[in-house]
């Protein structure tokens, strides 16, 4: 009876706090649209059209989503949309910070369109902008579960329409994370800044990355729910945040007469399309062979074919980014010169594509968990060429050449989605094992702690010296090639923690994983040196080398059978 009563409060206070998560998405809302009425930057500048009626009703779309869903007493449905809505919402917040530090570099026409190179300040609207911003975050946290959420899985695996809604959202998500990279709007007005990608202002890079991260992660959860209400919900509500990121642009560079439409904007609205229709064919088939109300995630052996051919494909974007060239010099030939190698990301390529097509293999079960570290790789060495490429390009009269870039920035989000689909495979699989006896392994916590250690410190620490050579890092000098560094950092730190508490072929796939992260980074050295005149090994070196025996000898004790 007391368990009846604590659920029933529970459920309560849950319902309230989506109440209060809705009530302040709408204040959100309104908050964006006041930005251009009060002014948002100084001295005042117009934005390319009278923006704040789509404002306001383009951020409103998933707050008066989330409300319908309550009054229809549908909680967990409209929690979905909001916890979509604060996903999404991370790119907007961090335009508003690059408003903050620099408004010219802000790619918000539908705010204000500049005029001359007259400096700008950050005015009342763009605090008003940030805080509506915030305030769809603060409403995503608002709606996160609090506790475990119910609801199983079929264990027979998902229908057919199942398994091509999850194929439908996949793609859709990954569009939209492609379209977060792109130009949202061109100009060939001097006075109007639109970089995107590595060019742009660090901050608004900082979003669209993790913009192009979040929206697959999301995307796969919420269609995986056993509630067809809450796939469906959750599907509106990624087609309406994302329609508040691109619909106030759209309009501004159809309207104004010096801006077009940019591919980013376009990418993203087909994803709105999408995402709409598998919202319908989540309605429509969200239901299990047994009748139980169920969608479930297509069988495990599905998924972890799914993340062999992304993965591999990723691996191969990589590939023909490093060989195709990237730079134009004045002499006219093409290539990235002595200053430029991309032998890292040759090699980055080359082991997360034989890595994925490993996963193809009969056995790729096995390795299937390596891939949910080892995507790092992409980041890892991407990152690196792009910082080279990208100083060399602003320092000397060589010209970009878009391919080879725009190859390297794709493989980026493709090497996240194989790890999402690792990830989802994984889950799968565990509600079709038995995990009731699993115990800690001693051994293997032994051998992650020091191995923790030393990752830190070989991602931390210069593999190379030299003489007047300052080498980015996570501390001190930052750069794009600091990302990639940090990225790989937080992926093998987070793959260590649940290797003691693995089966002991996932612990020795995800260590294998680390391994292959570590290798890459000790590699970093001898590729990169022949350009650093009197380079000598740094600290970094060692404690990756250090890193990547102990990884294999943790991989080969953990795959050991048990006597």
């Amino acid at each position: 009876m007391n368990t009846t009563v604590d659920r029933l409060v529970g459920a309560e206070e849950g319902t309230r706090r989506l109440r209060v998560a809705g009530g302040v998405a709408l204040v959100a809302a309104l908050c964006l649209g006041a930005a251009p009425l009060v002014g948002v930057v100084s001295p005042e500048v117009p934005p390319a059209y009278p923006s704040w009626p789509v404002l306001v009703l383009c951020g409103a779309l998933c707050p008066a989503l989330a409300v319908f869903h309550l009054r229809g007493r549908r909680p967990a449905a409209a929690r979905a949309v909001l916890l979509a809505t604060g996903a999404v919402a991370v790119g907007g917040l961090f335009d508003g910070v690059q408003l903050l530090l620099d408004p010219a570099l802000a790619p918000t026409p539908e705010l204000f369109l500049p005029r001359s190179l007259r400096p700008l300040d950050p005015g009342l609207g763009t605090w008003a902008y940030l805080l509506g911003w915030v305030g769809f975050l603060v409403a995503g946290a608002l709606a996160a579960p609090s506790g475990p959420v119910s609801g199983t899985n079929s264990e027979s695996g998902a229908p057919v329409a199942g398994q091509r809604l999850f194929t439908g959202v996949l793609c859709a998500s990954a569009l939209a994370a492609v379209g977060s990279l792109l130009a949202r709007f061109t100009s060939e007005d001097p006075f109007v800044f639109t970089e995107v990608g590595p060019g742009a202002a660090p901050a608004v890079f900082t979003g669209e990355v993790l913009l192009a991260l979040s929206v697959p992660l999301v995307a796969g959860s919420v269609v995986s729910s056993a509630d067809p209400h809450t796939a469906r919900a959750g599907l509106l509500g990624l087609a309406g945040a994302l329609t508040a990121r691109s619909v106030p642009v759209l309009a501004a560079a159809l309207v104004h007469p010096e801006l077009a439409v940019g591919w980013g904007t376009l990418a993203q609205l087909l994803a709105v399309f999408a995402f709409l229709a598998m919202a319908l064919l989540a309605g429509r088939t969200g239901t299990s062979p047994t009748g139980s109300g169920e969608l479930s995630l297509p069988a495990p052996r599905r998924l972890t074919r799914l993340t062999g051919v992304v993965a591999s494909s990723a691996g191969v974007l990589a590939l023909l980014a490093a060989l195709l060239p990237q730079l134009r010099t004045p002499d006219g030939s093409a290539g990235l010169g002595e200053y430029t190698d991309p032998r890292v990301l040759l090699v980055a390529g080359c082991v997360f594509a034989l890595l994925g097509l490993s996963v193809l293999s009969a056995r790729g079960t096995v390795l299937r968990p390596a891939v949910t570290v080892a995507w790092a790789v992409i980041p890892l060495g991407g990152a690196a060429s792009l910082d080279i490429v990208l100083h060399v390009a602003g320092a000397t009269p060589a010209d970009l050449m878009p391919l080879g870039v725009w190859l390297t920035v794709a493989a980026l989000p493709l090497s996240g989605a194989a790890a999402v689909c690792a990830g989802m495979a994984g889950g799968a699989e565990r509600d079709e094992v038995d995990l009731s006896e699993l115990r800690p392994n001693r051994p293997l916590l032994a051998v992650v702690l020091p191995l923790a250690g030393l990752a830190t410190a070989a991602f931390v620490l210069p593999v190379l010296r030299a003489p007047d050579y300052v080498p980015l890092g996570v501390f001190g000098e930052f750069g794009i090639a600091s990302w990639g560094l940090l990225a790989a950092l937080l992926v093998v730190l987070a793959g260590l923690v649940p290797v003691p508490f693995s089966r002991r072929p996932r612990a020795a796939a995800l260590l294998v994983g680390s391994a292959l992260v570590l290798g890459v980074r000790l590699a970093q050295a001898p590729l990169t040196a022949p350009g650093i005149p009197g380079a000598v090994p740094g600290p970094g070196l060692w404690c990756a080398a250090a890193g990547l025996v102990l990884a294999v000898l943790g991989a080969v004790v953990a795959g050991r059978p048990r006597r």
